[in-house]
């Protein structure tokens, strides 16, 4: 008789860290499914509660964007509009069920924003929250967003 042991998978799972800007309160974001898979539709729920700002429904975003590692954007940024008001200090929760993960490399970054958009072409979002996750062997120090030039806001 053999002993076998059931093999089991080490699932990657994808770690959103605050983003490194600021000023800017940190979110939590989860996904699913974890990690994206390319071509797919993934879910995102952001949560957090804003100290610097209010969320105003039919105006602020909860935005999502991939990068690659030269900071180039991979596919289109996903915006949603909050339907719902929300006042700074009060914690907030948002589901974006409908987000197409597009052709994605073996490393990438995914940022994900709240804010509002603005008239400014130089600073067209105004972010209040962030949260961004390496995957694959990208540097985390080299995330687009620690630039605060974030491609969301500028097609949406």
């Amino acid at each position: 008789m053999i002993n076998a042991v059931p093999h089991q998978f080490r699932k990657r799972t994808t770690t959103f860290n605050p983003c490194p800007v600021e000023g800017v309160d940190p979110l939590t974001v989860s996904i699913s499914p974890d990690p994206p898979v390319s071509g797919k539709t993934e879910t995102y729920t952001v949560s957090g509660t804003l100290t610097k700002g209010d969320i105003t429904a039919d105006k602020t975003i909860v935005g999502i964007a991939y990068a690659d590692t030269a900071k180039n954007p991979i596919g289109d940024p996903y915006t949603k509009i909050f339907t719902q008001s929300f006042k700074s200090g009060t914690p907030f929760t948002i589901t974006a069920d409908d987000v197409t993960t597009p052709q994605l490399p073996d490393s990438y970054f995914i940022g994900v924003v709240v804010g509002d958009p603005t008239d400014d072409p130089k600073n067209p979002l105004d972010v209040y929250g962030c949260a961004f996750a390496v995957v694959g062997s990208a540097k985390a120090a080299s995330y687009p967003i620690a630039e605060r030039s974030y491609p969301i806001a500028e097609r949406s």
